[in-house]
């Protein structure tokens, strides 16, 4: 993977989790673009709506009704680290507890 590709794939695990993390597992676009900026993942609108594009047609998200862009359950699962799929990072695995 190039650095780009790399950056893209954790951008567009940025978006799974962040949207993890709503009510509903559902946000309005700009809320979400300045939620992402604030957590180092600064993009334009634009970007925003093609990652989320690209997210939709791997069925991570539902495709913008309404103006709000929605977590499907494989969404929640990739973001749980059940399923990898390429052009996103994995979710990071928690090291296993100490006994």
């Amino acid at each position: 993977m190039t650095p780009d590709e790399k950056e893209t794939a954790a951008r567009r695990m940025q978006i799974l989790r962040a949207l993890s993390l709503h009510v509903g597992h559902t946000a309005m676009p700009g809320a979400l673009k300045d939620e992402l900026a604030a957590t180092g993942y600064a993009m334009t609108l634009t970007k925003l709506m093609l990652d989320c594009a690209f997210l939709a047609e791997l069925g991570l998200v539902s495709a913008p009704e309404a103006g709000s862009i929605a977590l499907t359950s494989d969404g929640l699962d990739m973001v749980n680290g059940l399923v990898r799929l390429p052009g996103l990072s994995p979710a990071p695995l928690l090291d296993p507890p100490v006994i």
